[in-house]
């Protein structure tokens, strides 16, 4: 059976605009997917695409606000972590999703802690981290390999535009283990997406405030699928675990051998699986 994506432009309660799309049978589980840093959900069509999780699981994605077709607003209060929620909330509402399993990216796993931390009822049934940031703070200091960390100045360098957007196209090079084989169509359409978002919008997007308290509360009740590549230039995937193992006592850990940190981009099959191996058994 083929789907067809169904689009909404929402607006969450700030006014700022979010991006959406739904797509496949809403009685099956419900599914949101969390793109990440500077890029947007068009970077997640080989997942929003794929066959298996169509027959299985209905798919929700949308571009976080500071990313792709989401509004960028440029006051600081714009990107408190109550407001990240309120989207979530938003994107909830908008497809009556219930029972959400989160599937975050890299900086996309962060709005786990934002809706734990704001949503009451929490909407979070179970959480999947894909080479993950769980939050903003500290321990993207210890999660993050020294790579990554180093693209940090230059993608929010606002005096030097050559700086800039050289450190974006490394930026996009390291989210793959063999870039010289990824289709260069996909790499322009991710190096667009990249830079659509300037650089004020990025340094607030990368020191905004977050409290985690919430997040390891939920822990307690939430199941979690930790994917990782042994190959990925941007995350140290076995520091998530250590981090976040104190605090979900429900925690299935699955390394990829060779994979990037665009881990379902290069291992697409292992990570669908492995997807649907866990949807069946916490939904």
């Amino acid at each position: 059976m083929s789907y067809l994506p169904v689009v909404r432009h929402l607006r969450s309660r700030d006014g700022t605009a979010i991006y959406a799309e739904g797509i496949g049978n809403p009685h099956h589980p419900h599914l949101i997917l969390a793109h990440g840093l500077g890029l947007s959900s068009a970077a997640l069509n080989n997942l929003f695409t794929d066959k298996r999780l169509l027959e299985n699981v209905y798919l929700v994605r949308y571009d976080l606000r500071g990313h792709g077709r989401s509004g960028m607003p440029s006051d600081p209060a714009a990107y408190e972590s109550s407001r990240w929620a309120e989207d979530y909330a938003e994107v909830v509402h908008a497809f009556e999703l219930k029972d959400v399993i989160h599937v975050g990216w890299s900086y996309g796993c962060t709005v786990a802690a934002d809706v734990c931390a704001h949503l009451k009822p929490n909407p979070i049934r179970a959480l999947v981290y894909v080479a993950a940031l769980p939050y903003v703070g500290s321990i993207m200091e210890r999660v993050g390999t020294p790579t990554v960390i180093g693209f940090l100045p230059g993608l929010t360098d606002m005096a030097d535009v050559v700086v800039n957007s050289r450190t974006k196209i490394a930026f996009i090079d390291s989210l793959f283990v063999h870039p010289e084989h990824v289709d260069f169509e996909v790499k322009m359409s991710w190096l667009g997406q990249a830079g659509l978002q300037p650089p004020d919008i990025a340094q607030l997007v990368l020191t905004r405030q977050q409290d985690p308290k919430g997040l390891f509360e939920a822990g307690k009740k939430l199941k979690m699928l930790v994917l990782n590549g042994t190959g990925d230039k941007q995350v140290f995937g076995d520091v998530v675990v250590k981090e976040m193992s104190p605090y979900f006592e429900d925690m299935e850990v699955v390394m990829i051998e060779d994979g990037a940190h665009a881990l379902w981009y290069e291992k697409q099959d292992e990570v669908v699986e492995a997807l649907l191996r866990f949807v069946e058994r916490v939904a």
